[in-house]
């Protein structure tokens, strides 16, 4: 599955040199596991501890950061394999991808007033633990507030949870307010599909018999242009990149003008780039010169980009990242085509409560409302056939109502612990188209989610392999295959996509 190389990269954590300030070398490890310092070894840690505030789900957002010190109590900062467990005894806790805040991070939240307590254990290095609390009471933020999520939808929260009735008006350009929601006590948000793109609203939301609290100049941005199926066809390679110089896919590695002459020479016709992991968005400005020159150089050589979102939370910040990249555009204007969204379960993502099959849908739903029914949205879902899900495990049915193509990750080899050969996999293969499209109730398009990379006991997919695969989706009607991925795909096996065209019209 997608996960394994989301959690390697997940673990690589550190602290980010301040913009425009090189990092030091790093002093190497030469036992796995431990830690790799930037600086002298650390001592202890301490906790960062800072409001962000009511977000438009309706929750008060707690931000935690944790900080190493060396023996003279002078920062020290940890680039790999340090590990911290994060605890609190209200809300729900979500721990940050590691280069988000430069540091080991998580985020609290809660819609409940009052006092909240949090406790952060240093598991390695090991270095006890640190306790921090604070009062929501007391905060000097907002608690109602709206932002658009994309040209087709506004939400709206208010904190805490209302425990009377809820109404809600909205207005434009100095109209008359007119009531768009009436709701039960017990809310805490409100999304608003009936907005229209590039519009400057102002809403007034009144709990109870409370005084309205007015929220105006909420604008909503322009339209997307409207994109094609054709776009996920044909031959696609997925491409991540880390923010971490000790990775190996730091994005400061990258070549654009080889990543495009490489795809253009294996015949892809698109290729997924990720650019959002939950809230986090990697494509800071510092990375972006990188990242807008792989887009451009592609386009240069007729090869699409499509976006690539990570969803951990069907929360309006982790949706504002998904929808940024769908609309992305690089400095000189060229956009990407479509957003394809890996709904996964699990602790590193979505699934991972009672309610986490429910998110799974909701999450594309959302989108589906914010982006509007002219983007293109690609469901990259588990298979059915690999991993024995039938509904009542996976919302296939209702994901499918707000896609336009599935993408089953049909990881043949990651899936196996028996050998496989050609024709196995030309016929997994159809089995995965086959059980998905009885799994969803739909006739949608199917790209299989083809395999690259080792994962899994049996490793690299030989060339004959890669050729199977394609061979196979073709059989199974699908539009294409996309594989996982571009920094695990050896030079053979570009060379077998190269040999197996697939014509796109």
């Amino acid at each position: 599955m997608i996960r394994t190389a989301f959690s390697i990269a997940a673990l690589l954590i550190g602290q980010a040199a301040t913009a425009g300030v090189p990092y030091p070398a790093p002093v190497p490890s030469a036992t796995p596991n431990v830690p790799v310092y930037v600086g002298n070894l650390a001592t202890g840690f301490s906790v960062e501890s800072r409001p962000l505030g009511v977000d438009p789900d309706g929750r008060a957002t707690w931000l935690l950061i944790a900080h190493f010190h060396d023996a003279q109590n002078r920062p020290t900062s940890i680039l790999a394999n340090s590990d911290l467990s994060w605890v609190s005894d209200r809300g729900h806790v979500q721990w940050q991808s590691r280069m988000r805040y430069n540091a080991p991070a998580a985020i609290v939240t809660t819609d409940r007033d009052g006092i909240v307590n949090a406790k952060i254990t240093a598991n390695e290095p090991q270095f006890g633990s640190v306790r921090v609390s604070t009062d929501t009471r007391t905060w000097k933020t907002p608690r109602v507030v709206a932002r658009a999520l994309g040209p087709h939808m506004v939400q709206i929260g208010w904190f805490p949870r209302a425990t009377a009735p809820v109404r809600v008006w909205r207005s434009i350009a100095g109209s008359a307010a007119t009531p768009v929601a009436a709701l039960p006590a017990g809310a805490s948000t409100y999304r608003d599909a009936a907005v229209r793109p590039n519009r400057r609203y102002r809403y007034e939301v009144r709990i109870g018999t409370s005084k309205p609290v007015d929220v105006s100049g909420v604008a909503t941005p322009a339209d997307l242009p409207t994109t094609s199926l054709s776009m996920a066809a044909g031959k696609g390679m997925w491409l991540y990149f880390s923010l971490n110089p000790v990775d190996d896919n730091y994005y400061g590695k990258l070549d654009p003008a080889k990543i495009a002459d490489r795809a253009a020479k294996a015949g892809l016709h698109y290729v997924e780039l990720r650019t959002a992991y939950g809230a986090f968005w990697q494509a800071p400005p510092k990375v972006k010169p990188t990242i807008d020159a792989i887009i451009d150089d592609l386009a240069a050589r007729g090869v699409l980009t499509m976006g690539w979102s990570v969803p951990r939370e069907a929360t309006f910040e982790d949706l504002s990242a998904s929808v940024r990249s769908a609309g992305y555009r690089t400095a000189k204007g060229t956009p990407v085509h479509g957003i394809a969204i890996d709904l996964e379960r699990g602790s590193d993502f979505l699934g991972d409560d009672p309610h986490g099959l429910a998110a799974l849908w909701m999450y594309e739903k959302y989108l589906r409302e914010a982006l509007g029914p002219h983007s293109l949205i690609v469901a990259t879902v588990e298979d059915p056939s690999f991993e024995h899900l039938d509904e009542s495990k996976y919302p296939f049915r209702e994901i499918a109502k707000y896609a336009d193509v599935l993408q089953p990750m049909a990881y043949w080899r990651m899936m196996r612990r028996t050998p496989t050969t050609p024709a196995l996999v030309e016929q997994l293969m159809i089995k995965s188209a086959t059980m998905l499209r009885a799994a969803s109730g739909r006739t949608l398009p199917i790209s299989i989610g083809g395999q690259t990379g080792a994962e899994g006991r049996l490793g690299y997919p030989p060339g004959d392999e890669i050729a199977a695969s394609l061979d196979g989706a073709k059989s199974a009607g699908a539009i294409g295959v996309c594989f996982f991925d571009w920094n695990g795909t050896q030079a053979y096996q570009w060379s077998a996509l190269a040999s197996s065209p697939w014509p796109v019209r």
